[in-house]
């Protein structure tokens, strides 16, 4: 993994234990990787510090940084320019990434949510004694370890939307690699046929927030192209396309 990338992975909370092992050490050991990182974490202090004051008076304070410190020395001077430049037209990493950094969990948290319970309806003061029943009501109240038991004991526990639904409980409950199984399921070619219709688009959706959850980037990044390239209006495409520009 190239250096650079290691540091963005320290930002976004991310690094697995060998990487954490492997930074530490450039960081007590390779001057140019230290220089690097500290610029970078004090250009993110200054850009949340300013981030209200405009970009001409924060680029200002980027370059009087750069000038005043003598670790920005072993730094090229096109990479302290070309952070300027991205700041200025609003493409900097450090401006789409984040607070400027934003983790795959504050990703996930910001984008996820549970959908609506169209399948079985729970109106109030109807006493219906169905599996099936019992596990929506579960479902809308929230009480998705309960749901989940029920959905594994109605009479056709493969239905898709019994499937779908309970790989949202999975979801709801932190269980990602739970979910991603249901929904590869739904995803699957030999069953789109037999999808309620729409239901394939959300299970790709869901299965792209699945594996963001379990830090499964790269196949995020290829779950929501695929999002992305299915003609429109296609089921939470432009919200596909905004995870796209954090992750790649």
């Amino acid at each position: 993994m190239e250096n650079h990338n290691l540091i963005d992975r320290y930002f976004e909370n991310s690094l697995s234990p060998k990487e954490q092992k492997q930074f530490n050490n450039l960081l007590q050991n390779d001057l140019k990787f230290k220089a690097e990182f500290q610029f970078q974490k004090d250009l993110k202090q200054v850009i949340e510090v300013n981030q209200k004051e405009g970009l001409r008076e924060t680029v200002s304070k980027i370059e009087a940084l750069a000038q005043k410190d003598s670790r920005m020395m072993m730094l090229p001077k096109k990479w302290i320019v070309a952070a300027s430049l991205l700041l200025i037209t609003g493409l900097a990493t450090w401006t789409v990434k984040s607070t400027y950094f934003p983790s795959n969990d504050a990703i996930y948290e910001e984008y996820f949510q549970l959908e609506r319970n169209t399948v079985q309806p729970v109106v109030r003061g109807e006493s219906i004694n169905t599996i099936e029943y019992k596990a929506f009501a579960a479902y809308e109240a929230r009480d998705f370890y309960k749901a989940i038991n029920l959905f594994n004991s109605v009479q056709n526990p493969e239905d898709s939307n019994i499937l779908f639904y309970k790989g949202l409980c999975f979801l709801a409950v932190n269980k990602p690699e739970n979910a991603i199984a249901l929904f590869n399921q739904l995803t699957a070619s030999e069953l789109n046929t037999v999808q309620t219709e729409g239901l394939s688009d959300k299970a790709n959706w869901y299965l792209a927030l699945a594996y963001l959850k379990n830090n499964e980037t790269d196949k995020t990044i290829e779950q929501l192209t695929t999002i992305v390239n299915r003609p429109p209006p296609g089921y939470k495409k432009n919200e596909a396309e905004k995870i796209l520009n954090y992750l790649k």
